[in-house]
């Protein structure tokens, strides 16, 4: 038999594999195929499927005669997540958008109107959500505010206002307090103004002045002439004046307690701050409240007398020397107390400021202050670096007390120094002049906590709106008097 050719035969072993191994192949291709679609389906379904995990909450803001307010701040909050802010729009309107299921905490603020607040908000997936009415009512005005310092740190607070204090805005004038019921010093603080004062350039400066026009009329003929003669003159009432301030202001009224300063009156007439002054040259407040003999004057101006026997020549200090001493003491702080009373204050620049008394607040420097502005970042106004207002959207409190209550305006001049992005990113801008309105204050603010600070400014859009959200910072301490 022949047998059929070559082409032949594999022509038919082909055929025999193909119909042996097509139907394996299908068997293990169809089930990945159909894998591959369901998962293409799933991946195709699952962003309608997170969207639709995600709530909203919305609503509109008026108040007892129906009108809408706009521009009130509108916070939501809850345990698990970060807090998100908004502003009502001319309408009245807001909405949080993307907002994750559970119970939050919707506050309303709105400037002249009583916070307004509503707890366990229930937001569910999906856009099917409850609306709020928020009806906001006027806010009653508050006649006082009873804010107070520990004494030692109101002490502080007074501390560094006395070291500002300069005659002429040039000699140091520490030991004068322009503050009304001032608390005392402690050791510490009093021992701070005696090294303050005694450290100055310009005591030196003084001082070297002083010793030049006693050699000049030669002074103390004893110490000689030339560099070694005035070197001794500056020697003697350089250590005259710092055993002065040290031994007859510090050491001894800390050892009896008394205070070292005056105390400026400045009301009344005349007359009774004439006798108030030179009265306070014999009396001394202690550091109880409470007006004592100055014996810790008369006993550290004589100690500091005794103590200049040891440098200055024995010709230079004649009989009844203590006598003396005690008497000039006296006329020198009467001396003292009436130019204080009637003429100095006046040309101290930074007497003024200097007051910070007991029932005052203190915003201390570095405070942040959340703001939102109320115009819409993409405005003319910002473009053109124009002024900006911007509204509280947290309280600042000191001790516990609220001393500038959400909706509190304030005010700068902004203008771009970057893109001026889009919502949800970030974008750069510049600020000048940026300030809070704190009770009758203006508060400096500046975008860094500490003063040295450095670093672009980044602010970001309130969503669903044009507006910027961001945390400056107060640039000093800003002292309040209450309203009474």
């Amino acid at each position: 038999m022949k047998r059929p050719p070559v082409a032949a035969r594999l022509i038919q072993a082909a055929a025999v594999v193909q119909r042996s191994t097509f139907p394996a192949i299908i068997q293990c291709v169809l089930p990945i195929l159909g894998m591959m679609f369901i998962l293409g389906l799933a991946c195709a379904q699952s962003p309608v499927a997170g969207e639709n995990a995600l709530g909203a909450i919305q609503g509109s803001v008026k108040d007892a005669s129906g009108s809408a307010i706009p521009a009130a701040v509108v916070s939501l909050e809850s345990a698990a997540t970060d807090r998100r802010t908004t502003i009502t729009d001319r309408s009245g309107s807001f909405r949080f958008s993307g907002v994750a299921p559970g119970n939050y905490k919707v506050t309303i603020a709105a400037d002249g109107f009583t916070l307004w607040t509503a707890s366990n908000v229930a937001v569910e997936p999906g856009d099917n959500q409850p609306f709020l009415s928020a009806v906001m009512e006027v806010a009653s005005v508050s006649s006082s505010m009873n804010v107070t310092l520990p004494p030692h740190e109101l002490a502080a607070e007074q501390v560094k206002a006395a070291e500002k204090q300069r005659l002429l805005g040039v000699f140091p004038d520490f030991f004068v307090s322009y503050a009304k019921d001032a608390p005392p010093l402690t050791t510490a603080q009093k021992f701070h103004l005696g090294w303050k004062t005694i450290s100055d350039p310009v005591t030196f400066i003084d001082t070297g002045i002083t010793a030049g026009v006693q050699q000049s009329r030669n002074n103390y003929p004893e110490f000689g002439q030339g560099m070694e003669g005035y070197a001794k003159r500056f020697g003697a009432q350089y250590a005259d004046h710092a055993s002065g301030i040290i031994i007859g202001h510090v050491l001894i009224q800390s050892i009896f307690h008394q205070d070292p300063r005056y105390f400026y009156k400045g009301t009344g007439s005349i007359r009774s701050r004439a006798l108030y002054a030179i009265g306070t040259a014999f009396v001394r407040k202690g550091d109880n409240g409470h007006w004592q003999p100055d014996y810790s004057g008369v006993l550290g101006g004589l100690a500091s007398g005794e103590i200049s026997t040891l440098y200055y020549p024995d010709t230079s200090r004649p009989g009844r020397r203590l006598v003396d001493q005690a008497l000039l003491g006296f006329a020198n702080r009467a001396t003292h107390n009436l130019l204080h009373e009637f003429v100095l204050r006046k040309l101290t620049p930074h007497a003024s400021g200097a007051a910070v008394g007991p029932g005052q607040a203190i915003v201390r420097e570095g405070t942040p202050v959340s703001l939102i502005s109320v115009q819409d970042w993409s405005s003319k106004t910002a473009e053109s670096g124009g002024l900006i207002t911007f509204m509280l959207v947290s309280d600042i409190k000191v001790d516990g007390a609220i001393v500038a209550p959400i909706g509190t305006k304030a005010y700068g001049k902004a203008t771009f120094t970057g893109s001026s992005g889009r919502d949800g990113k970030a974008m750069h801008v510049g600020l000048d002049h940026v300030r809070l309105r704190v009770g009758d204050t203006d508060a400096p603010l500046r975008s860094t906590p500490l003063q040295d600070g450095s670093g672009p400014l980044e602010y970001h859009r309130v969503e669903n709106s044009g507006r910027i959200a961001i945390t400056l910072y107060v640039a000093e301490n800003v002292t309040l008097t209450p309203v009474r």
